[in-house]
């Protein structure tokens, strides 16, 4: 199976504007989410004020503005980069629930490891640096190359992976018009 069965695939599962909907919700609030833990006291003082829409609204755009600043360009591009394939696959997960009846096991169990690996690097550095010293190498964050990237591009290269295994199932599965 090659590039093109996953793009007829991808097309068969966001040619229905219900998943591409779910697909853009699920992106935003993947993204709001990455935000949110990073100035998570910001948003709890916000909300503790009783501030209304707009408020919170500028705090995010804000918050966001401040992460692009303090990390730079290519971790703020993991960021939505994860946002955006997180939504892609949990929507394909359940496009593949609703026309297999299955949930597909261990494959879509690494999926949602790409997610949460992909919102403890990319989005919260202080997160980053958690991680490195689970792994024994808080020290080493500081000489890494990508400043952190290395973190981050693996969580993004687990959810292109498992895109492929549910396409390549959803390609294999006699129900999906393909």
């Amino acid at each position: 199976m090659g590039i093109a069965v996953m793009k007829s695939v991808l097309h068969s599962v966001f040619r229905n504007p219900l998943y591409v909907a779910l697909s853009i919700i699920i992106s935003a609030f993947t993204f709001f989410v990455f935000i949110l833990v990073n100035n998570f006291s910001t948003f709890v003082t916000v909300l503790s004020l009783g501030a209304s829409p707009r408020l919170l609204l500028e705090v995010t755009t804000n918050a966001a503005a401040n992460i692009l600043g303090a990390s730079g360009a290519a971790m703020f591009s993991s960021i939505i980069a994860v946002s955006i394939l997180s939504g892609i696959t949990i929507s394909m997960i359940i496009y593949k629930m609703r026309i297999t009846g299955s949930i597909g096991g261990k494959k879509n169990l690494v999926s949602f490891g790409g997610i949460f690996g992909g919102a403890f690097s990319s989005a919260c550095s202080a997160c980053s640096t958690t991680l490195a010293a689970i792994l024994g190498s808080s020290g080493a964050l500081a000489l890494l190359p990508l400043k952190g990237l290395e973190f981050s591009l693996p969580s993004i290269g687990i959810l292109v992976v498992s895109m492929y295994f549910i396409s390549k199932s959803l390609a294999e599965s006699s129900r999906c018009s393909i």
